[in-house]
């Protein structure tokens, strides 16, 4: 039943007071004011009144078929993006493990590099030495000695005891040296040291 409205209480009531009721004579001023001072408040609801109580309401909500389409591609959407979300949580976890992995890997051959350095430079300490003594053993022979030692050498090990031994006994041992020998062991060591020149100049 539609709530009445907020001046139709009033109308009413002057109504009663003016023509009465069929059912009897007009009212009262006086009467119609203690009826109104016994009316409870909310008797009369208003029009628009947020707080009447017009019942319970449960409207039905009517989606179009456009709207159902809508709705179902927005949730198949919805779906793809959790899957690939999920996804790319997976394969960032899985870069990220192997970057260790790879972080780790370079670490072991870093680790490799320098103990082969090491061993590589203590073995050159190691030739080094080896040579100065064989050098100071050679520098201790008479040039004769020295010479019939060196025809037999290959030329490389010639080469760097020539090179090594104190220059006034290395001349006089290239000139007890057989012609080639001689002249073999001067061009290598003239292309070592022409080589070594442009390694230091580069």
């Amino acid at each position: 039943m539609k709530a009445v409205s907020r001046s139709k209480p009033w109308i009413i009531l002057g109504l009663l007071v003016t023509f009465g009721t069929a059912a009897g004579p007009a009212y009262g001023m006086n009467s119609v004011k203690g009826w109104i001072n016994n009316v409870r408040p909310g008797t009369f609801a208003t029009e628009g009144d947020a707080t009447a109580d017009t019942g319970p309401q449960d409207p039905e909500t009517n989606f179009s078929e456009a709207d159902l389409k809508v709705l179902i591609q927005l949730k198949q959407r919805e779906q793809e993006l959790a899957a690939r979300e999920e996804e790319f949580s997976k394969r960032t976890g899985e870069l990220k493990l192997l970057s260790q992995q790879i972080e780790q890997k370079l670490d072991q051959m870093r680790s490799l590099a320098a103990k082969i350095e090491q061993t590589r430079a203590e073995r050159k300490e190691m030739d080094e030495r080896d040579i100065s003594r064989m050098v100071k053993y050679y520098e201790s022979m008479t040039p004769d000695a020295v010479a019939s030692f060196i025809n037999q050498m290959d030329r490389v090990t010639a080469m760097h005891l020539i090179m090594r031994m104190n220059p006034r006994k290395a001349s006089g041992v290239m000139q007890l040296l057989e012609p080639k020998v001689a002249v073999d062991i001067t061009e290598r060591v003239t292309k070592f040291k022409a080589n070594r020149s442009d390694l230091v100049a580069k």
